[in-house]
Protein backbone atom coordinates (compact mmCIF):
# COMPACT_ATOMS: atom_id res chain seq x y z
CA UNK A 1 0.00 0.00 0.00
CA UNK A 2 1.37 3.40 -0.95
CA UNK A 3 1.76 6.06 1.70
CA UNK A 4 0.13 9.31 0.61
CA UNK A 5 2.21 12.38 1.45
CA UNK A 6 0.47 14.97 -0.78
CA UNK A 7 -2.42 15.07 -3.23
CA UNK A 8 -2.95 16.08 -6.86
CA UNK A 9 -6.70 16.62 -6.89
CA UNK A 10 -8.20 13.20 -6.27
CA UNK A 11 -4.85 11.45 -6.79
CA UNK A 12 -2.48 10.56 -3.96
CA UNK A 13 1.15 11.62 -4.25
CA UNK A 14 3.57 9.19 -2.66
CA UNK A 15 7.33 9.07 -2.19
CA UNK A 16 8.88 6.32 -4.29
CA UNK A 17 11.97 4.45 -3.11
CA UNK A 18 14.46 1.90 -4.39
CA UNK A 19 11.81 -0.79 -4.51
CA UNK A 20 9.93 1.25 -7.11
CA UNK A 21 12.89 1.41 -9.51
CA UNK A 22 11.38 -0.82 -12.21
CA UNK A 23 8.00 0.90 -12.19
CA UNK A 24 9.48 4.41 -12.19
CA UNK A 25 12.03 3.57 -14.89
CA UNK A 26 9.35 2.04 -17.12
CA UNK A 27 7.09 5.07 -16.64
CA UNK A 28 9.86 7.53 -17.53
CA UNK A 29 11.00 5.52 -20.55
CA UNK A 30 7.45 5.21 -21.92
CA UNK A 31 6.77 8.89 -21.33
CA UNK A 32 9.95 9.98 -23.08
CA UNK A 33 9.26 7.77 -26.10
CA UNK A 34 5.80 9.32 -26.39
CA UNK A 35 7.10 12.90 -26.51
CA UNK A 36 7.03 14.69 -29.85
CA UNK A 37 10.56 15.89 -29.01
CA UNK A 38 12.47 13.46 -26.83
CA UNK A 39 15.15 16.05 -26.09
CA UNK A 40 12.61 17.75 -23.82
CA UNK A 41 13.33 15.02 -21.26
CA UNK A 42 16.97 14.15 -20.71
CA UNK A 43 17.01 10.57 -19.36
CA UNK A 44 18.46 9.46 -16.05
CA UNK A 45 21.29 6.99 -16.03
CA UNK A 46 20.29 3.99 -13.94
CA UNK A 47 22.70 4.86 -11.14
CA UNK A 48 21.38 8.45 -11.08
CA UNK A 49 17.79 7.27 -10.78
CA UNK A 50 18.70 4.82 -8.01
CA UNK A 51 20.48 7.59 -6.10
CA UNK A 52 17.49 9.95 -6.29
CA UNK A 53 15.06 7.19 -5.28
CA UNK A 54 17.17 6.09 -2.33
CA UNK A 55 18.76 9.34 -1.14
CA UNK A 56 16.66 12.15 -2.56
CA UNK A 57 12.91 12.68 -2.75
CA UNK A 58 11.12 11.12 -5.74
CA UNK A 59 7.39 11.92 -5.69
CA UNK A 60 4.78 10.13 -7.84
CA UNK A 61 1.10 10.80 -8.45
CA UNK A 62 -0.81 7.51 -8.56
CA UNK A 63 -3.90 6.54 -10.54
CA UNK A 64 -4.74 3.30 -8.79
CA UNK A 65 -1.68 1.08 -9.17
CA UNK A 66 -0.27 3.11 -12.06
CA UNK A 67 2.03 6.12 -11.97
CA UNK A 68 0.36 9.15 -13.54
CA UNK A 69 3.17 11.64 -13.02
CA UNK A 70 6.40 12.25 -11.15
CA UNK A 71 8.85 14.92 -10.03
CA UNK A 72 11.94 14.67 -7.84
CA UNK A 73 14.41 16.55 -5.65
CA UNK A 74 18.03 15.44 -5.93
CA UNK A 75 19.90 16.35 -2.75
CA UNK A 76 23.34 15.19 -3.91
CA UNK A 77 25.76 17.82 -2.61
CA UNK A 78 28.43 17.32 -5.26
CA UNK A 79 25.99 17.96 -8.09
CA UNK A 80 24.30 20.72 -6.11
CA UNK A 81 27.63 22.50 -5.73
CA UNK A 82 28.32 22.10 -9.46
CA UNK A 83 24.99 23.68 -10.43
CA UNK A 84 25.53 26.49 -7.93
CA UNK A 85 28.95 27.21 -9.41
CA UNK A 86 27.46 27.52 -12.91
CA UNK A 87 24.84 29.98 -11.63
CA UNK A 88 27.49 32.08 -9.86
CA UNK A 89 29.63 32.16 -13.01
CA UNK A 90 26.76 32.98 -15.39
CA UNK A 91 25.39 35.79 -13.18
CA UNK A 92 28.88 36.99 -12.19
CA UNK A 93 27.95 36.63 -8.56
CA UNK A 94 24.61 38.47 -8.68
CA UNK A 95 23.18 35.17 -7.45
CA UNK A 96 25.62 33.25 -5.32
CA UNK A 97 24.06 30.04 -3.98
CA UNK A 98 26.18 27.60 -2.00
CA UNK A 99 24.18 24.65 -3.34
CA UNK A 100 21.52 24.53 -6.07
CA UNK A 101 19.78 21.18 -5.71
CA UNK A 102 18.21 19.86 -8.88
CA UNK A 103 14.49 19.37 -9.20
CA UNK A 104 14.25 16.79 -11.96
CA UNK A 105 12.19 14.14 -13.71
CA UNK A 106 9.00 16.15 -14.28
CA UNK A 107 6.77 13.86 -16.34
CA UNK A 108 3.00 13.46 -16.59
CA UNK A 109 1.33 10.67 -18.54
CA UNK A 110 -0.37 12.01 -21.67
CA UNK A 111 -3.79 10.72 -20.57
CA UNK A 112 -3.57 12.73 -17.33
CA UNK A 113 -2.34 16.10 -18.62
CA UNK A 114 -4.22 19.38 -18.18
CA UNK A 115 -5.49 18.26 -14.78
CA UNK A 116 -3.03 20.22 -12.63
CA UNK A 117 -0.85 17.22 -11.83
CA UNK A 118 2.44 18.84 -12.89
CA UNK A 119 1.68 21.87 -10.72
CA UNK A 120 0.67 19.74 -7.74
CA UNK A 121 3.87 17.70 -8.03
CA UNK A 122 5.94 20.88 -8.28
CA UNK A 123 4.27 22.31 -5.18
CA UNK A 124 4.90 19.06 -3.32
CA UNK A 125 8.58 19.13 -4.25
CA UNK A 126 8.77 22.78 -3.09
CA UNK A 127 7.27 21.77 0.24
CA UNK A 128 9.76 18.94 0.64
CA UNK A 129 12.65 21.23 -0.27
CA UNK A 130 11.65 23.70 2.45
CA UNK A 131 11.92 20.83 4.95
CA UNK A 132 15.11 19.25 3.62
CA UNK A 133 17.29 22.09 2.25
CA UNK A 134 15.67 25.30 3.58
CA UNK A 135 18.82 27.41 3.40
CA UNK A 136 19.87 26.52 -0.14
CA UNK A 137 18.67 26.99 -3.71
CA UNK A 138 16.72 24.74 -6.05
CA UNK A 139 17.50 24.34 -9.74
CA UNK A 140 15.37 23.10 -12.62
CA UNK A 141 17.43 22.10 -15.67
CA UNK A 142 15.19 22.56 -18.72
CA UNK A 143 15.73 22.26 -22.48
CA UNK A 144 15.36 25.80 -23.78
CA UNK A 145 12.35 25.19 -26.03
CA UNK A 146 10.36 23.20 -23.49
CA UNK A 147 7.78 25.90 -22.81
CA UNK A 148 5.56 23.73 -20.61
CA UNK A 149 8.33 22.91 -18.14
CA UNK A 150 9.76 26.44 -18.15
CA UNK A 151 6.27 27.76 -17.37
CA UNK A 152 5.97 25.47 -14.34
CA UNK A 153 9.21 26.82 -12.90
CA UNK A 154 8.64 30.50 -13.71
CA UNK A 155 5.15 30.38 -12.17
CA UNK A 156 6.71 29.21 -8.90
CA UNK A 157 9.29 31.92 -8.44
CA UNK A 158 12.20 30.45 -10.37
CA UNK A 159 14.25 32.62 -12.73
CA UNK A 160 16.59 31.63 -15.54
CA UNK A 161 20.05 32.22 -14.08
CA UNK A 162 22.36 29.97 -16.08
CA UNK A 163 22.70 28.19 -19.40
CA UNK A 164 24.62 25.20 -20.65
CA UNK A 165 25.07 23.90 -24.22
CA UNK A 166 25.64 20.17 -24.46
CA UNK A 167 25.43 20.10 -28.25
CA UNK A 168 22.78 19.24 -30.81
CA UNK A 169 19.30 19.86 -29.45
CA UNK A 170 20.50 19.89 -25.85
CA UNK A 171 20.72 23.54 -24.85
CA UNK A 172 19.68 23.85 -21.20
CA UNK A 173 18.54 26.67 -18.97
CA UNK A 174 19.11 26.60 -15.22
CA UNK A 175 16.02 27.92 -13.44
CA UNK A 176 16.72 28.69 -9.78
CA UNK A 177 15.09 29.99 -6.60
CA UNK A 178 15.83 29.74 -2.90
CA UNK A 179 14.01 26.82 -1.30
CA UNK A 180 12.52 29.17 1.29
CA UNK A 181 11.02 31.85 -0.98
CA UNK A 182 10.52 32.81 -4.64
CA UNK A 183 12.70 35.24 -6.56
CA UNK A 184 11.23 38.36 -8.15
CA UNK A 185 12.33 40.51 -11.07
CA UNK A 186 11.65 44.21 -11.67
CA UNK A 187 9.92 45.93 -14.57
CA UNK A 188 7.40 44.99 -17.23
CA UNK A 189 9.57 45.25 -20.32
CA UNK A 190 13.02 43.83 -20.87
CA UNK A 191 15.29 42.22 -23.43
CA UNK A 192 13.79 39.27 -25.28
CA UNK A 193 16.33 36.56 -26.12
CA UNK A 194 15.35 33.75 -28.54
CA UNK A 195 15.19 30.34 -26.86
CA UNK A 196 18.29 28.87 -28.50
CA UNK A 197 20.43 32.05 -28.64
CA UNK A 198 23.01 30.89 -26.12
CA UNK A 199 25.28 33.90 -26.62
CA UNK A 200 22.31 36.19 -26.00
CA UNK A 201 21.42 34.39 -22.77
CA UNK A 202 25.00 34.55 -21.53
CA UNK A 203 25.23 38.26 -22.34
CA UNK A 204 21.99 39.11 -20.55
CA UNK A 205 22.99 37.10 -17.48
CA UNK A 206 26.43 38.72 -17.37
CA UNK A 207 24.70 42.12 -17.31
CA UNK A 208 22.95 41.18 -14.07
CA UNK A 209 19.52 40.29 -15.46
CA UNK A 210 17.58 37.05 -15.19
CA UNK A 211 15.08 35.28 -17.42
CA UNK A 212 11.67 36.03 -15.93
CA UNK A 213 8.98 35.75 -18.63
CA UNK A 214 8.21 33.68 -21.73
CA UNK A 215 7.05 34.80 -25.16
CA UNK A 216 6.27 32.68 -28.19
CA UNK A 217 9.87 32.89 -29.40
CA UNK A 218 12.04 33.50 -26.38
CA UNK A 219 12.69 34.53 -22.79
CA UNK A 220 12.46 38.08 -21.44
CA UNK A 221 15.27 39.23 -19.17
CA UNK A 222 14.65 41.69 -16.35
CA UNK A 223 16.73 42.94 -13.40
CA UNK A 224 16.33 41.09 -10.12
CA UNK A 225 14.81 43.17 -7.36
CA UNK A 226 17.66 44.57 -5.30
CA UNK A 227 16.73 42.70 -2.15
CA UNK A 228 16.78 39.40 -4.09
CA UNK A 229 20.42 39.61 -5.15
CA UNK A 230 23.19 37.43 -3.68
Amino acid sequence: MIKTVYRAGDMPIFQADGGDLSAVSAFLDAGRRALARIEFFYPYKEEELVAVLEKGCFLCAADGEKIAGCFALDTDKTYGAQLARTVRECTRGALAPRYAYETSGLMVDAAHRRRGIAGALADAVMAEAQKRVPHDFLCGVVQLENIASMSVFLSRGFVLAGVYAMGGEYDFGYFVRPAAAPLRAEGKEGEEVPFRDMDGHKRALAQGRVGAKLTEIGIVYLPLKKEEKA
